[in-house]
């Protein structure tokens, strides 16, 4: 009987030793495995005239090309292939007229660079399950416009993608087959709250990845609902844990749909505050998640356009509640956290008030 019992406990640790999901977690998340997810999946030629790709310039003027006259683009008076570009991808159930990508299209004008929309949402308001295959094809027509633009000056190195949610994979997509087809690498993406619905269970070659691009830079916030916990970039930053993010207001906490949207407020505030959104290396995902990346001498980098490239890893980042959400250096102090253990809480009163 001991023996059995003793067999039983050296076999249950030896599965939590081997089991892979052991560096990110165990919550297997929202969707894991998607119905035909791993299927190939296409686009007929007809349906192609519905692929738009809106251009947008100084004054926030735009023009909207569809798949078929998209190598127009090189011509049109907005764009000079001398600035930097940045083409944003849209994510389910979105489109260029929507907040978003206005958002992202003002700043990075702003800027001073070339402004791509990817406008695909004949294919992004389908059942989610089947948007999530169709943005393959989606990926690899737009590789083929940004290879025909590389003809024409379009500079891979000075180009990026940024996308945000089922976005933050159709990048990938886009990256890679313009990875196989011109032989170059795009030069940056910034994935947001990359979607983790029907993608947790793909391979790295059929989802986002760090070998897509030059650099990656992943944000999550809500990486067992909507978004995904695995580490997919060459610097990936677990916001509050990624998890959940700290709500606004406390009487209504920031469940899932408001931490999986919370990424682009956080984004929007790191370009106009460069520098604030200072984040600890940890050594892995679950210590991200139990903001247990506090040390004496930590390894740090920062969030945003100002991130350090060549400090690749998993950082944690703390916030605070309210909006522009950076703490600067106090956020490499456990006092300022969002999210504290309750121990730890317990431990600061006088009479135990959580249990």
């Amino acid at each position: 009987m001991i023996f059995r019992l003793f067999l039983c406990v050296y076999v249950f640790l030896l599965s939590v030793e081997c089991d892979p999901r052991a560096e990110e977690g165990y919550p297997r998340g929202f969707m894991s495995v998607c119905p035909g997810s791993t299927k190939p999946a296409s686009i007929p030629r007809s349906q192609l005239k519905y692929l738009y790709f809106v251009v947008q310039g100084k004054g926030r003027t735009r023009q909207t090309y569809n798949y078929w006259d998209a190598k127009n683009i090189a011509t049109d008076p907005r764009i000079d292939f001398r600035r930097k570009t940045v083409v944003v991808a849209i994510g389910y159930l979105d489109s260029t007229s929507f907040p978003i990508s206005g958002m992202f299209a003002n700043e990075y004008e702003a800027r001073g660079y070339n402004v791509i929309l990817i406008d695909n949402q004949r294919f992004a308001t389908v059942h989610y399950y089947l948007a999530s295959r169709l943005m393959r094809p989606v990926g690899k027509h737009v590789a083929e416009i940004l290879v025909e633009l590389t003809k024409a000056g379009l500079d891979p190195a000075k180009t990026e993608l940024i996308g945000f949610s089922l976005g933050g994979q159709t990048v990938s997509y886009i990256a890679r087959n313009y990875q196989n087809m011109a032989g170059k690498n795009i030069s940056r993406i910034t994935a947001l709250e990359p979607a983790g619905p029907c993608f947790r269970t793909l391979s790295s070659q059929e989802r986002l990845d760090a070998s897509n691009a030059d650099f990656v830079q992943v944000i999550h916030t809500n990486i067992d609902g909507y978004g995904m916990a695995t580490r997919m970039g060459h610097v990936d930053f677990y916001v509050n844990g990624g998890e959940f993010q700290p709500a606004d207001l406390n009487l209504f906490p920031c469940t899932s749909t408001c931490s999986h949207f919370r990424v682009l407020t956080l984004w929007l505030s790191s370009m106009k505050n460069p520098r604030k959104f200072i984040a600890l290396k940890c050594n892995s995902i679950q210590e991200a998640r139990d903001a247990a990346c506090y040390k004496e001498h930590p390894v740090t980098n920062v969030m945003g356009d100002s991130v350090n490239v060549n400090n690749h890893g998993i950082f944690y980042l703390s916030t605070s509640k309210m909006f522009p959400y950076y703490l600067g250096k106090n956020g490499l102090k456990p006092e300022y956290a969002s999210w504290r253990r309750i121990s730890d809480i317990n431990e600061g009163n006088e009479t135990e008030v959580y249990t």
